[in-house]
């Protein structure tokens, strides 16, 4: 996949703001859209899915951007929609997942812009070698993970892989898959420093 960049988040690092359509709206149910006006937008967060879980990584051409950032607990700063498509393209060879959709967030105001969130379930077994290092083993197991999505103008520029479960984290350690450390994006908001050698933390009775 070639060198690992440190890239910074702080731009993109920006919560978007719902405002609630009326003050006796009802709950959220699970898997409830919540886009605002952008009918148009809304099906950027399930096309992602549908494309990748059926495999036809060419219809993210549409959908993401050529620059867009990836980053997962398997390789962090991951450049580029090519880059992308070849990752993705290898996983699914490897392991030949399942993949369900958990649950889904769509937060899209009329410009295209805001955040969607993917839940998937990775059913997979390692049928065949993982980028010519992990030699297949036919280990089956499941993966839970969230795709935290940035959207632009109706493109997905920044995705953020968050894992729920860690067996395929795991697995793929004990094979000897090196893992990005100490990853250090710039803050939002720098917390308090809190010196390793201090004290326990106390509580408030």
């Amino acid at each position: 996949m070639g060198d690992i960049k440190t890239i910074n988040l702080n731009d993109s690092n920006r919560l978007l703001i719902l405002r609630a359509r009326s003050a006796n709206a009802s709950p959220m149910r699970r898997g409830t859209d919540m886009t605002i006006n952008a009918p148009a937008n809304e099906t950027v967060v399930r096309e992602v899915y549908e494309a990748f879980q059926r495999g036809e990584l060419n219809r993210w051409d549409a959908i993401i951007a050529e620059d867009v950032v990836t980053n997962s607990s398997a390789q962090f700063g991951v450049l580029g929609r090519d880059a992308l498509k070849a990752w993705a393209g290898e996983f699914l060879s490897a392991f030949a997942p399942r993949i369900d959709l958990v649950d889904e967030i769509v937060a899209i105001d009329g410009r295209g812009d805001g955040r969607g969130v993917v839940t998937i379930n990775l059913n997979w077994k390692h049928v065949r070698p993982f980028f010519g290092q992990l030699q297949p083993t036919g280990r089956t197991g499941t993966s839970i993970e969230n795709l935290i999505l940035t959207v632009r103008a109706g493109k997905v520029v920044r995705i953020e892989v968050a894992d729920t479960t860690l067996d395929l984290v795991i697995y793929m350690h004990e094979q000897g898959w090196l893992f990005p450390q100490n990853i250090r994006p710039e803050p939002i908001v720098r917390g308090v420093e809190r010196p390793f050698e201090t004290s326990p933390v106390s509580f408030r009775a």
